[in-house]
């Protein structure tokens, strides 16, 4: 059984996740913190590391950084404190550069205080709060002390993604391509003729520029506006599906709860519930 608390703010939005089904490879346009609860833990796969979440551990994702999360199928569904915090608000609230990365580890050491504001925070989300004017302060403050536990950790590796040259334009070009055409089905060889280029060729910078395969950055777009229309849009769930090209409102539940953790339906009835 899957559960979802979300909570939207200046800083982005953290969702209270219960899930014990795999999560597929994704991405996020914003950076992302996950951080363990209890029950199953899971293992996260982020960009080229591992991350064994737990009472001590939690994981930084920097946006555009490709992870997924699997669990056994004998485990119990586990809790988490996922947020999703906007690129912007972190340049401004940190003082980054722009397009440089939150996190340089993807590993992220909480420590029992960390970990215990983490939990008094769920519990907090858990009671309607709608309209509790120091929720967003406390998140906020959450995600402060997490940085700056990121930051402060010894021996940190440099940041596997390294800093972003500019982009080529026909990898712009085959982005604006997708967001223009969000809404239908996509045929990757198309999208390569279009910029010029071969697919195999356009395969291989679109990951180098984006560290993301064209398939991964597709569903990333199309999640965001699923999440957009589930949020704003009176639309059933069969509209919403075809909206974004699913043939099917299964295929669609599939796509959302591969992508999430929790089905559609249950997402659309918490964003609801903070109104």
């Amino acid at each position: 059984m899957t559960s979802i608390k979300l909570f939207r703010g200046r800083f982005g939005h953290v969702s209270v996740l219960n899930v014990a089904s795999d999560l597929v490879t994704h991405a996020h346009p914003e950076a992302h913190i996950i951080i363990w609860l209890e029950g199953a833990a899971g293992r996260m796969a982020i960009g080229g590391e591992t991350v064994l979440l737990g009472p001590g551990v939690a994981a930084g994702v920097n946006s555009l950084v490709p992870h997924s999360h699997a669990f056994s199928a004998a485990e119990c569904p586990g809790v988490f404190l996922a947020f999703y915090i906007n690129p912007e608000w972190a340049e401004r609230q940190y003082g980054l550069a722009d397009g440089a990365p939150l996190f340089t580890n993807s590993a992220i050491d909480l420590g029992d205080w960390l970990y215990n504001d983490a939990v008094h925070l769920e519990r907090r989300l858990r009671i309607d709060a709608s309209e509790d004017e120091g929720v967003e302060s406390q998140i906020t403050k959450l995600i402060d002390k997490v940085v700056a536990a990121a930051r402060c950790a010894r021996n940190r590796a440099r940041w596997a993604g390294g800093p972003v040259s500019a982009r080529d334009f026909r990898v712009s070009k085959a982005v604006e391509l997708m967001k223009a055409n969000i809404c239908e089905r996509i045929c990757f060889d198309d999208v390569a003729r279009k910029v010029g280029m071969s697919r195999a060729h356009f395969f291989a910078l679109f990951k180098e520029q984006t560290r993301l395969t064209p398939n991964v950055y597709w569903n990333m777009l199309r999640m965001e506006e699923a999440r957009r229309q589930l949020q704003s849009s009176p639309d059933p769930l069969i509209s919403v599906a075809c909206n974004l090209g699913f043939t099917t409102q299964g295929n669609f539940s599939r796509f959302f709860r591969d992508h999430v953790g929790v089905p559609p339906i249950q997402y659309r009835e918490a964003a609801r519930s903070q109104h």
